[in-house]
This record gives C-alpha cells, structure tokens and sequence, in this order.
C-alpha cells in the first residue's frame, strides 16, 4: 500500500495571517467605550465618543502619557494602571463577545494549515483573559501583546514584526487584520498587507491607510479569497 499524501498548503498570495485583538477579535473597543466615560470622566472632567476615537488602538500606557500630557491627568501611573486592570478584568472576563464570524474565519484557515498569529497593544493578562475564556490559545501559533515591546507599541510595526519573526516568515509575505486607524499604520509600517476590518463599532475609525477595507469576517473571508499575489506585492506606499 502507498503511503498517503500529505495534504499540500492550499496556494494562497500570503503565509500567515496576524489579528488584532481589541475590536478586530472582541467588541471591548465598544465596552471600553462604554466604561472609560464614568471612569475618565471623574479623573479628567470630561470623556467622550470623540476622545474615545483618538486613542482606539493604543496601548494602556500609551494612553496614560496622552491622558497627562492632553488632558492634565494628575493620578500616577501606577494607580491609574491599577484601576484600568479593574476594569479590565470586567469588560475581558464577563462582558466582551467574539465578533461574528471570527471562529468560522479562524476554522477556515485552520483548515488550510496557515499560521495565524495574534499581535496586540493589550498587555498579557488581558490578552490571556480572551484566549482563556474562549478558548483560543490553541488556535495561534504565536502571540504577541504589549509587553512583549515597551514603550514600541501600534502604531510602531514592532509587535507586528515580532509576530512575523515568531512565525518565520517574511512581514511582506503576512496579512494583518486592523480595525482602528493606528493599528494600520502599525501594520504598514511592518511592510504587511493590510486588511480594514468594519464591525459595526468603529465606522468613526478612518482606515483608508489599509490596503483593502471590508465589513465583518464573512466579506474579509470572501475578499481574501479573491486575492492575488499581484495585489499582495502591490502593497500601498
């Protein structure tokens, strides 16, 4: 008897594809949202929809410079890092939902024995907290949060770039998923192919830096499909 073939890789113009997490893989962008007003609101005065929008994407460091630095916040790093861990342990361990679509996404791939990597700003407890509750941490190859580059989170391509080294392949051979205008400059700074994710909660994100933008897992699965390694080479300068 012959032994049997393994299945081959099915031809695709990338090796890997790399997601975000906050708003890309769970709505916490939107619970994040709903949280801070209370929360920055007693500590700067004020908090908005509009202030929300400039800092999706940032990490929770970054995020206490800007709040010093534009807004007077006067609580130290430390508490200020205490008290977003409260929250945190709310929105990731009770409140957020997978995005629809993105088990069926991540079964597809699975499927076509891609590697898929995690990149987030989110330090590791928070990125933990998902994998765990959802049961994910199997899924991905390789994981990379905001520790992992101090002070070189989105939109530095660092944790992308690490993302791609983890995985052994070349940035310009990955496809990153975003949804926030600062994660698309993060991935394309990589030198990824860089896919706009709409989920209903981030239209206010401007994503025309990406290379392709779609809305939900189903038009990114459809979209992806349809992709040529001419497309993927012409990536957007």
């Amino acid at each position: 008897m012959k032994p049997r073939k393994r299945a081959s890789r099915e031809r695709l113009p990338f090796e890997a594809v790399i997601l975000d997490m906050d708003g890309v893989m769970v709505d916490s962008e939107h619970q994040w949202l709903r949280a801070e007003g209370p929360f920055l609101s007693r500590l700067i005065g004020r908090w908005g929809p509009e202030d929300h929008r400039h800092v999706v994407g940032l990490s929770v460091v970054d995020l206490y410079h800007r709040l010093v630095r534009a807004y007077g916040l006067k609580l130290g790093k430390a508490d200020f890092l205490r008290r977003c861990e409260v929250l945190a342990r709310q929105i990731y361990g009770r409140k957020v939902t997978l995005t629809p679509g993105l088990r069926e996404f991540l079964s597809s791939y699975r499927r076509r024995r891609l590697p898929l990597a995690l990149a987030s700003s989110s330090p590791a407890s928070w990125v933990a907290m998902v994998l765990d509750r959802f049961h994910l941490r199997r899924i991905f190859a390789a994981v990379v949060t905001g520790d992992d580059a101090p002070g070189r989170t989105k939109p530095a391509p660092d944790l992308y770039l690490l993302a791609a080294t983890k995985l052994g392949i070349p940035p310009n051979r990955c496809l990153a998923v975003e949804d926030s205008a600062i994660g698309v400059r993060a991935a394309r700074a990589a030198g990824m192919f860089c896919v706009g994710l709409r989920t209903g909660f981030n239209d206010e994100q401007n994503l025309g830096g990406a290379d392709l933008e779609v809305r939900g897992f189903s038009g990114l699965l459809q979209a992806v499909s349809g992709l040529s390694l001419c497309q993927m080479s012409n990536i957007k300068t």
